[in-house]
């Protein structure tokens, strides 16, 4: 018999009493010591140390360190931030928040630092089992309000799994009044096609007897995340091209390396954009919903949110076009001046790459950054 409290527990972000123990474990670590330089380039190590030594509490860290880590990044690797939608949640309301995913770390950090810095409280986030790689990496997430979120299994493993992160969830938002943070799928979109996966909605509403009214329990907002350049694009693509000969086997510190780049690449202009919340949706079309087509439903209303809420850039214009041998958006969205840009970025992207094709390469890129585009037109249709 499977005990989910448990369980539960043990999946849980440490509560404010842990956090001083793992704080002290952390600054034991010479990685974290580096990124304490990275973060507070105005502090000595000692300065900064004795800083994160004054943490007592999940709140403190996101203040005192993640909101400050957040604000460095975006300093260091964007030309502009931007958000918009955050009239569409309250502060005293807790969120199913449902993104696109493009990047392991900053999708949801950012989402913390603006949740932060706007009177809202800052939402638990999923951690992936497969990147929980050492105690660091554990403590760094827990103590950033991240709980564990358990991937691949047996067939019995991943629908037991399924029962647990549902009611962990539940619990969290229902319970505890906390938000919380998921991607719309496994893994990171890596053909610029974001599309919500229709088994996280049925894992949501596993063994309730009324789907529409478990779904209504989750409050889901979709998030829509824009980044102008990013910057795994050419892992993505070396990691589809690879994948066509079988399944995909990623090297020893791969994730790590996604990681990092992540956080230090280049992103050029970056848009969060807080959609509206899908129980306007429910309660609008109530008579047409039912436990049969909620789910397939509901990812249709988040999917055209997404698409229609997603900042597009001269690259995405540029790219669609491109893949079409059309000039539809030449002198509205980009100038012919800006196709060279564009062409530079990309070639300078793809002479990176040793081990594939580098045509092919090219052209899943240009797919990668037209896909929006697309996307976009489908709800204008």
């Amino acid at each position: 018999m499977v005990d989910l409290n448990a369980i539960m527990e043990d999946m849980r972000p440490y509560n404010d009493a842990e956090v001083k123990e793992a704080m002290s474990r952390m600054l034991e670590v010479d990685d974290f010591k580096s990124v304490l330089s990275y973060v507070f380039p105005e502090m000595s190590i000692s300065e900064s140390m004795q800083l994160m030594q004054e943490v007592n509490s999940t709140t403190s860290f996101q203040e005192k360190f993640s909101s400050k880590a957040v604000d460095e990044v975006l300093n260091k690797t964007a030309t502009h931030f931007s958000y918009s939608g955050l009239e569409n949640i309250c502060p005293d309301e807790s969120y199913l928040f449902i993104s696109n995913h493009r990047d392991i770390v900053m999708d949801s950090a950012i989402l913390q630092n603006i949740l932060c810095k706007n009177g809202h409280r800052t939402s638990q986030i999923t951690f992936g089992s497969n990147l929980m790689s050492s105690q660091f990496i554990i403590d760094i997430g827990k103590v950033n309000k991240m709980f564990t979120f358990f991937r691949g299994g047996s067939r019995n493993e991943i629908y037991q799994n399924a029962l647990v992160h549902s009611a962990y969830i539940r619990k969290v938002i229902g319970e505890i009044k906390e938000s919380v943070w998921i991607a719309q799928r496994d893994g990171r979109t890596k053909d610029g096609n974001d599309q919500t996966q229709l088994s996280l909605l049925k894992m949501l509403t596993i063994k309730q007897k009324d789907h529409v009214a478990a779904i209504r329990q989750f409050n889901i907002v979709p998030i829509t995340i824009s980044y102008e350049f990013e910057p795994c694009d050419v892992f993505k693509v070396v990691e589809r091209i690879k994948s066509k000969s079988g399944a995909y086997k990623k090297a020893k510190g791969e994730d790590f390396m996604s990681v990092l780049t992540g956080i230090t690449g280049f992103k050029g202009r970056v848009h969060f954009a807080f959609g509206k919340p899908v129980n306007e949706y429910i309660d609008k079309n109530s008579n047409e919903l039912t436990n049969c087509n909620i789910h397939a439903k509901v990812c249709e209303e988040m999917d055209r949110q997404i698409y229609n809420d997603y900042q597009l850039n001269k690259i995405n214009y540029i790219c669609y076009d491109s893949n079409k041998n059309s000039n539809q958006y030449l002198g509205e969205a980009y100038e012919q001046k800006d196709i060279a840009e564009i062409e530079a970025i990309l070639s300078k992207k793809v002479s990176t790459i040793d081990d594939v094709d580098k045509e092919e390469a090219k052209q899943l890129l240009i797919e990668m950054y037209a896909a929006p585009v697309e996307n976009y037109l489908k709800t204008k249709k």
